[in-house]
Parts: C-alpha cells; structure tokens; sequence
C-alpha cells in the first residue's frame, strides 16, 4: 500500500519516539555504569583512608615493644622500650608461666618515657627462665589502650568495661566512671544486680553476658570456681604491697589470688556508752549488765543480737565458737579441712545446748521474733545496752547520734575464744568478660587510691582494706581491727548449701528443739554435700 503524504509527519513523529526511547535506555546505562564507578571509587577512597586513619591511629603503639631475654649482667628478664616521641602510660608488663597462657608475674609503670634504648626489668623466675614468653599493655598519647601480646601482635583494647555488685556498691562506685575513664581513657558501666548467690552465679556463666568483672564475698569463689567462670589475679609487687596480706589470703584458693580486696566486715560488740561506759570481759558479764539496767527500768532488752526467721549463723558465730562450736577442722598450715566437720561433735552439741539456754526455751533473749532491723534499732533508740552485729548496723546508729564503742564480742568466762568470721568484698575477674584484660589491669590501680576506697568504706558502712590508711569513723577502724583477728570464713563450693544448713539449725535450737538432734541432722546433711 502507497504511503501517502499525509502520513509522513505521523510516521516521523513515530519514528522520533522510537529514537528517544533508545537514547533514554541508552542514557540510563551509561548513568548506571558511571555510577557504579563513582561508587567503587567512593569505596576504595572510604577502604584508603580507613586504612591510613588505622595506621596513623596505631603509628605510636606499633613503635613501643616488649620482649624476654637477658641482660648484660646475664641476667634474665624482660626488655620495654618505647620508640616513639610521646610517653605511653599506665603500662603493665606480664611474665606469662611457662604453659606460656597463665600470668606469673606482673610489674606497674606508670609512664614509659620515650627513649633509644630499652629498659630492663630483671624478673625472678624459679623455673625455665629462659623460655618465657612476656605481653604489655598500656595507653597512647591519644588515650587509646594497647595489648602487645605474648605472641607480638598488637591488639587495640575496647574502651569499656562492665562491672557486676550489688546496689549499695553499685551506686557509690559509679561516682567515679568519669574520673576513671579521663585517667585511663576508659568507660566503666556498673551494673545492679541483688540476686541470691546460686542466681547471682548462673547469670555471669553465659559468655555472651558475662561481665568483665564483678564484686562479690570471697565465700562465693568456690562456687564461682566450680562454674569456671573467674581466672586469677595477679597483681604488681607495688599494688600487693597496698594490701593486707590478711585480706589478700581470703580471696586466695590453692595459692592462687582470685580478686582484689575492696572492704571487710565482722561481728563486734557495739555498746551504748552512756550506759556501759567500760568494754565487758566475759559474755557472763554483758549478760548480768543488761540485767541490771532492764532492772533498773533504763533499758527493755539485755542485749540484741541479728537473728529473724531465717537465722544468721555469721552474726552468732562468736558465741557458737566461744561455747566450743566448730564447723570444719583445719590443716597443718592454718587452711580449713572439710573432711573434718565438727558440727556433730559433743563440743558443738554443747555450743548448741547453751544457744538452746539463751533462746525461746530457755531465757529468751535469744529469739526468731528480734529481726535483724529490728535488733539494731532497739540499740539504735537506746532500749538495748549491747548489739552483736557487722558494721553495717553503725549507719543507724550513726543517724541518732548515740555514743557507741565497738570492741571483740567477749567469750564465756569458762568458754573457748569468741572468735568471730572475716568476709572480704573483692573485685573478681570474670573468664568471658569481653575486657577482662582491661579489668586485670586498671583495677589494681584505681581500687588502690585511698580516696576511692574511702569513699566506698563510708557509703557501705564497712572499713577498706588499703594499708597506711585510718577510717573516718573510729568504729569503722575498730571493725577493721577486728577484721584482722578473725578468720575469713570458708570458701568451699558448698558453702552455700552449708549456710542454709545452719541457718536451719540455729533457727532449730533456738525455738526450743533437741540440740543433739540438731546438730547430728546438720552434720549429715553437711556431709553429703561433700560426698555426692
């Protein structure tokens, strides 16, 4: 069919769409590819300069360095040096063991200056001294923390750590993150937790969750060690020596340290001096004294001691002792032996039969209805000449202004020494904590700076453990002498189990049940957590 002339603009018209749709696809294309270009040059620009801003980030670090080997004197050790034109600071070098994986030695500088040569520091080691391998951590100018390892690699730290307590620690210690993280360029996070030991325990098993570290009672760290959830702490010679052996030697299982002491507590004697005003010499005495002034109408309880429905076998335990009690025998080196338990003994019947005398059977001074807040506030007001108590009791104290002495609880005058339990608070390092290395390091610094620790000892009302230095309080520094002539309880993995067991016994005779029945049903119940 003959096109007609008519049609021409129509076809033309079409033909013109046809074209532009081409160019348009066409342009499209070429957008795409100049796009993907521009992209992949975004890219490699972006993967350049995150590279260069790495390399310049670790330019001081890669330049400091530590290594083993021996002296001009032939003598073994370790060499630092430090490179680079800026000091690095709060360094830590430590000598691994020879498994080359657990830490033997540790030694603190506070500033590694920079310089040509190495420093030398001379390391006593009882076995292989020449193969061991060393790793050193420490801080930039930039405030950036390094990890040279024992293998030579040089690891960039996280600048976080997260720290597991109980509220009341919790809240004080918090006070200081922003004077932690300016001196060490590190963010710690302090996280509440009021759990129930075994709870408290299986929430930090999880290494997904587990917190870098956490403070806890050492008579945890048998469960915690049993649950392979806490390593070692080894600390510098500089930081040992800021600390009482006393204490150091309670968070210590089979020679190996296992947290850093922060504060202790025992039971004492407190006295309202006003009414009594010389420290008592017997329990006879503290007895016939509270006597007299219930007598003579001054005051309404002879004494008050922490027990409620539940029973506290800690808070009592200078009576159950001085009465010829025991739980476990000891070793020839002072350590506790639980192959040897005592609670079924005729002595330890006897200790129960005279808590049997001074409970609800007997004279009544003694009962389940004198909570632990309660006892305190009947010495608290002035209705009870005495209170057996830890330290915690003084907070109340405190707040109506009675004047109080602190002294030993004393023993029964035809009686065995009323010794009393030591429990240290320490700062435990966690096996899966994602900065635990972090924790093993600035925490030996900063839980030794007296103003942290005096700090914690006044909000929790109990002393610090830091030497050369005096408590605020004059009660709280007498708590801390008796700290140091008690015995830090036992930290069995049973423990736990062993503490209700107690609980239930004490509960038992003092609401009028058989002590020999008691004490035997406790014994047995205490044996099999040993042998099953």
């Amino acid at each position: 069919m003959a096109l007609e002339w008519k049609d021409v603009p129509g076809w033309l018209q079409g033909v013109g769409s046809v074209f532009a749709l081409v160019f348009a696809a066409g342009a499209v294309v070429v957008t795409r590819r100049t796009y993907q270009i521009e992209s992949e040059r975004d890219r490699v620009n972006a993967e350049a300069r995150a590279a260069q801003e790495a390399f310049v980030r670790r330019g001081q670090a890669a330049l400091v360095s530590v290594w083993w080997g021996e002296s001009d004197v032939r003598q073994w050790g370790a060499f630092v040096r430090n490179a680079s034109e800026t000091p690095v600071y709060q360094a830590y070098l430590t000598v691994l063991a020879p498994d080359a994986q657990s830490e033997s030695t540790k030694t603190h500088f506070l500033v590694v200056p920079p310089a040509d040569s190495p420093v030398f520091c001379p390391i006593v080691t009882a076995d292989h001294p020449k193969a061991r391998r060393v790793k050193l951590s420490f801080t930039d100018a930039t405030g950036v923390r390094w990890l040279r390892n024992q293998y030579g690699s040089l690891i960039e730290s996280q600048s976080n750590l997260r720290i597991k307590t109980d509220a009341t620690r919790a809240k004080v210690l918090d006070r200081f993150k922003d004077d932690f993280q300016a001196t060490y360029g590190v963010e710690v996070t302090f996280e509440m937790d009021m759990k129930i030991q075994r709870q408290f325990v299986e929430s930090v098993r999880d290494p997904a969750e587990a917190p870098d570290a956490l403070v806890c009672p050492h008579d945890w760290l048998g469960d915690l060690l049993a649950c392979d959830v806490i390593e070692p702490t080894v600390l510098s010679s500089a930081h040992r020596d800021d600390l009482p052996e006393w204490a150091l030697r309670a968070l210590s299982v089979n020679g190996l340290l296992y947290g850093l002491p922060t504060t202790a507590d025992t039971v004492g004697l407190l006295r309202n001096t006003a009414l009594v005003p010389q420290a008592p010499s017997t329990f006879e005495e503290v007895v016939a004294t509270g006597r007299a002034l219930r007598d003579a109408g001054r005051v309404t309880e002879v004494f008050a001691v922490r027990v409620g429905e539940c029973g506290d076998p800690f808070q009592i335990w200078p009576l159950f002792t001085s009465a010829g009690g025991w739980l476990f025998g000891r070793t020839p080196d002072g350590e506790w032996d639980p192959t040897r338990i005592g609670i079924g003994t005729p002595e330890s019947i006897a200790a129960f039969e005279r808590l049997r005398a001074f409970g609800e059977a007997g004279s009544g001074l003694i009962r389940r209805s004198m909570t632990p807040t309660e006892a305190v506030e009947l010495f608290a007001s002035g209705r009870s000449p005495f209170l057996i108590s830890t330290a915690d009791a003084l907070r109340r104290v405190r707040e109506t202004g009675l004047a109080v002495a602190v002294s030993a609880v004393p023993p029964f005058a035809d009686g065995h020494p009323a010794t009393a339990l030591t429990a240290v608070q320490g700062l435990v390092m966690t096996k899966h904590g994602a900065n635990k290395g972090i924790a093993h390091d600035l925490f030996a610094d900063y839980l030794t700076h007296a103003d942290v620790l005096t700090e914690l000892s006044d909000r929790v009302w109990a002393p610090h453990t830091l030497r050369g230095t005096t408590m605020k309080d004059p009660c709280i520094q007498d708590y801390l002498t008796l700290c140091e002539k008690g015995v830090p309880m036992p930290s069995f993995a049973q423990m736990d189990a062993t503490w209700r067991i107690l609980e239930k016994a004490e509960i038992a005779v003092i609401s009028g049940a058989g002590s020999e029945e008691t004490a035997l049903r406790a014994a047995a119940e205490i044996g099999k957590l040993w042998n099953s």
